[in-house]
C-alpha cells in the first residue's frame, strides 16, 4: 500500500523542486496528480510556497552547467 503526502507537503515539495514557478502551477500539478488543491489558500502560504520557489530558482541559477526543465 502506498502512503501519500498530505496535499500542502505535496505543494512544498513541489515550490522546492523548482519545476513550479508560480501557485498556480503548483495547484495545477496537484490536480493532475490526483490532489485536491482546496487547502492551498491564503496569503501567508502563498508567500512561504513562492519564497521557496524563488529560492530554488536562485539555487538552480548559480549552480554551474544547471539547466531548468518542466
Amino acid at each position: 500500500m502506498e502512503i501519500r503526502v498530505s496535499q500542502l507537503e505535496r505543494a512544498f515539495e513541489l515550490a522546492r523542486s523548482g519545476r513550479c514557478t508560480s501557485v498556480a502551477d503548483i495547484k495545477r500539478k496537484l490536480r493532475e496528480e490526483g490532489y485536491q488543491d482546496d487547502q492551498v489558500e491564503g496569503p501567508l502560504l502563498f508567500g512561504q510556497l513562492n519564497s521557496l520557489m524563488r529560492k530554488s530558482a536562485s539555487e538552480s541559477e548559480t549552480e554551474p552547467g544547471s539547466s531548468r526543465t518542466a
